[in-house]
């Protein structure tokens, strides 16, 4: 895998998002719709995101999606959005059409998804925080 990753939050979560393996963080607290989409293009080589992983139930961050991710990119479907359900409001066909962008979704992953997570893991590319409790 030769992405990189850019976690986008709020700044109190900045710490463990980098020692998950981010290598840069946005704080998404500082950013309205339009500069998010913006600050992650500038992040990313000025080309924009080859993936968006959405793993949030905000469906404002899927809305803000289309527009982090460069030419042929990805905008991954994962967090399910609370409340009522909306479509991803900037997936406009011109604009994904021009982007020659895709939406996908994952339930659950593969068994070769799970191998290549294992192989990341093991080569120290992702540092995991786990916390247990009631």
């Amino acid at each position: 895998m030769a992405m990189r990753v850019i976690g986008i939050d709020a700044g109190s979560k900045e710490k463990l998002v980098r020692e998950c393996g981010a290598e840069h963080f946005i704080d998404v607290t500082k950013h309205d719709d339009k500069s998010i989409g913006e600050e992650v293009v500038k992040t990313a080589d000025g080309l924009g995101a080859s993936a968006v992983i959405v793993c949030t139930s905000s469906n404002k961050a899927y809305g803000q999606a289309v527009d982090m991710l460069r030419f042929g990119g990805t905008v991954v479907c994962v967090g399910i959005p609370e409340g009522t359900p909306e479509p991803i409001g900037t997936a406009f066909p011109a604009k994904l059409i021009f982007k020659s962008a895709t939406i996908a979704s994952v339930a659950v992953g593969t068994r070769r998804d799970a191998i290549e997570v294992m192989d990341f893991a093991a080569r120290g590319e992702a540092l995991l925080d786990i916390h247990t409790g009631e």
